[in-house]
């Protein structure tokens, strides 16, 4: 698990970006991380340097952290937010899958086509967190049927 203090909007988007790919998060300025301690530490560094170099052309911003290696008994413990977690990103990508569902069926045009390689990498990226969360839900079942749907309906318009 990391923890995560940042001071500001500039500081937070610069660690999502760089800790976007090795956890998930599960509220605010906590993340659960299936990476090795020295994979997190050697980004952590990263944004501590980049940090180092706009600070010396005078952004403030303050930025800790602290890594911590959790026992099983303690991850069984914070597993439930895993969980729900995990359902709040399902039900945006069926919100947003169903909206782009309705857009494709109305038109295939270049952004419909960018969206839809959105959606596949999101939805990608969440049946891989939920493989290593071990987490299976309903909703998970209507993301699945709902990527299944849009991929049909995108060969469809795309042939």
């Amino acid at each position: 698990m990391v923890i995560i203090y940042a001071s500001n909007d500039e500081v937070k988007e610069l660690v999502k970006r760089k800790l976007g790919d090795v956890g998930l998060e599960i509220t605010s300025g906590v993340m659960i991380s299936w990476h090795a301690r020295q994979d997190l530490e050697s980004r952590i560094m990263s944004i501590k340097d980049e940090l180092v170099k706009i600070m010396e052309g005078g952004f403030e911003g303050e930025f800790a952290y602290a890594i911590v290696e959790l026992t099983d008994e303690q991850f069984k413990a914070v597993r439930p937010l895993v969980a729900r977690r995990l359902e709040v990103e399902d039900q945006r990508l069926l919100t947003y899958g169903e909206n782009l569902l309705k857009m494709m069926r109305s038109r295939l045009n270049n952004r419909v086509r960018r969206e839809y390689g959105r959606f596949d990498r999101r939805y990608r990226q969440l049946i891989t967190l939920h493989n290593i969360f071990d987490v299976k839900h309903e909703l998970l079942n209507r993301v699945t049927n709902l990527a299944r749907e849009l991929r049909i309906e995108y060969e469809r318009k795309h042939k």
